[in-house]
Order: structure tokens, then C-alpha cells, then sequence
């Protein structure tokens, strides 16, 4: 089991990524949305808010209003992801992540991993 340390910084790495992809992040996901992802094993979530194309760094306070999208994955899958060891697509579909989101949000958020 990865350690809540190595969790964050993967969540860095992969936010710092996004954020650094402004125009794509700006048009899959055009208003506000805040992100929480959750890391059961770990008891711990880690919150992020997308706006005007940026992408926040991961902090475990949740920011004004509710999560628009949550990922619930746990530690060792979330540094595969991160790493490149498996896609999204299959975590997704193997179910190693779960996605509460709208359909439209789900479909957004695909075409940024």
C-alpha cells in the first residue's frame, strides 16, 4: 500500500500535469468544478478545483461547495495511473476506479486522461 505522502505527490504530479494543459483542460471543463478524490485504503481525500482552465494542487480541505466529481481509487492504483502502469479506460472499467460524476462530467473528465 502506497503511504498518504506518496499519494499527494502523485496527485501533484498528475494535477501539475493537467494544469499545465490549459486549453485542453479550458474546454473539457468549461465552469468551475471541484474535484475530490478518495483513497479509501488510506482513509484520506484530497480536494482540487478546475477554473478558467487551472487546476489546483491537491489539499485535504475541501474548498467552498460540493464535489462535482469524486474518484474513489485506491493508493497503489492511484500511483499506477499516475506512472502510466494502467489507463484510466481499464481502471475504470476493472473497476479499480470508481466515478460519481454526472454523464457529461464523465465524459469531460475521460478526455483529460
Amino acid at each position: 500500500m502506497a503511504t498518504k505522502a506518496e499519494v499527494e505527490r502523485q496527485l501533484g504530479v498528475l494535477l501539475a500535469r493537467l494544469d499545465g494543459n490549459e486549453a485542453s483542460v479550458r474546454s473539457a471543463i468549461p465552469t468551475r468544478k471541484v474535484l475530490r478524490c478518495l483513497v479509501p485504503d488510506l482513509g484520506a481525500a484530497w480536494y482540487s478545483v478546475v477554473e478558467h482552465g487551472h487546476v489546483s494542487p491537491p489539499s485535504e480541505h475541501p474548498p467552498n461547495g460540493r464535489a462535482d466529481i469524486t474518484l474513489q481509487v485506491g493508493s497503489d492504483d492511484l500511483v499506477d495511473l499516475v506512472e502510466g502502469r494502467i489507463s484510466f479506460l481499464s481502471a475504470f472499467s476493472s473497476g479499480k476506479v470508481k466515478v460519481d460524476a454526472s454523464f457529461l462530467d464523465l465524459l469531460r473528465l475521460r478526455s483529460l486522461l
